[in-house]
């Protein structure tokens, strides 16, 4: 299993539509059922922070999800926005869970 924390600031006026990309890219993961990926996003209450933590249960499910149409979008519209911070991911070592991930 793979897992990673994402953390960024983006300049106010992208803020609601980096919001919407997100939810597209959940909508779309979704949709297409994939059970190999547990990914969340979460907004900071400054409105403008965004933390993204995400599962993967192997590499070819990470693949998958960073090569869907739809996430490809909302980093190459993230990247053009020139967030206020980058997005700084720190990959993490599952040490134990209350619940089965995958």
């Amino acid at each position: 299993m793979k897992a990673v924390y994402v953390k960024y600031q983006v300049d106010p006026s992208f803020a609601d539509i980096n919001a919407d990309n997100i939810r597209k890219v959940m909508s779309d993961l979704r949709e297409s059922g994939s059970d190999g990926v547990r990914y969340q996003s979460f907004r900071q209450s400054d409105g403008v922070t965004f933390v993204h933590f995400g599962m993967y249960r192997d590499e070819a499910s990470l693949e998958k999800f960073t090569s869907s149409p739809s996430f490809q979008a909302f980093q190459s519209a993230l990247k053009a926005s020139k967030p206020v911070q980058p997005p700084a991911a720190e990959w993490l070592d599952l040490v134990g869970s209350s619940y089965e991930i995958f």
